[in-house]
């Protein structure tokens, strides 16, 4: 028997299994008040998935190129309902939903044609 904690939010051989699938990202973001301030969604797939780093998304549709990076928490990630799409139309292999409490991040270019 080990003493190591298990870490019941990163599931390496889950996250490995991410590479390459199609994820579907809702983010709402509340205010200090508990109010919405902003809904998004991104859709991308899945091309790094590290407990340092987090899972990171090459982003399709409107930020096409663009990554964004998620947490390290495999466990909030879900296979997609029979019927789930992006507003785009695309079907997700997955999606994962966050509430964030502060101000939204914009995506990361991949190609920053600066310096």
């Amino acid at each position: 028997m080990t003493d190591e904690p298990i870490d019941l939010h990163w599931d390496p051989v889950f996250a490995e299994a991410l590479l390459g699938k199609t994820l579907l990202m809702n983010l709402t973001f509340l205010d200090d008040d508990g109010e919405v301030v902003e809904r998004q969604q991104f859709f991308g797939v899945v091309i790094d998935a590290t407990e340092d780093e987090g899972v990171v998304l090459d982003l399709m549709g409107e930020h096409d190129g663009d990554t964004y990076t998620l947490p390290p928490q495999t466990s909030a990630i879900q296979p997609a309902a029979e019927g789930v799409t992006s507003l785009a139309g695309d079907k997700p292999d997955f999606v994962v939903s966050w509430i964030i409490h502060g101000p939204p991040d914009a995506p990361e270019a991949a190609n920053d044609d600066e310096g």
